[in-house]
């Protein structure tokens, strides 16, 4: 009976010191994501003769990573015909793995005609608790 616990403990000893650490993987978190955006659109009123204050965008969030997004923050510039940027960043919570969120914001540019909208940035947030 001795001899059989012998073996049985040679047999795991061994098998431990062939696996060593290698044999373990320790999972990667990757945080990681697409920003897009889809649309943006400002109002001009005929009646005044004057654009809207706020130039209103839509993006989409996709989540490429392999951990959810617990929270995002996105940086946005909004460049005016006269050459003025305005600068702006709005936030989100929860994008799955492999999910896709849409969502909208509005970014004041002063009543000031929008040519262009762009993402310049953003953060990602992954909480381990």
């Amino acid at each position: 009976m001795k001899r059989k616990y012998f073996l049985v403990i040679l047999v795991l000893v061994t098998a431990m010191l062939l696996v060593g650490c290698n044999g373990i993987n320790t999972p990667t978190n990757i945080v990681s994501a697409n920003f897009v955006i889809t649309d943006w659109e400002q109002n001009y009123y005929e009646y005044s003769e004057e654009w809207s204050d706020y130039v209103y965008v839509y993006y989409e969030v996709e989540n490429t990573g392999n951990v959810e997004i617990d929270y995002y923050k996105v940086y946005l510039t909004v460049t005016c015909i006269d050459g003025s940027k305005y600068y702006d960043w709005t936030n989100g919570l929860s994008v799955g793995v492999g999910h896709k969120y849409s969502d909208y914001t509005m970014v004041n540019v002063a009543g000031k005609r929008a040519v262009s909208v762009e993402i310049t940035d953003w953060e990602l947030t992954h909480f381990t608790w």
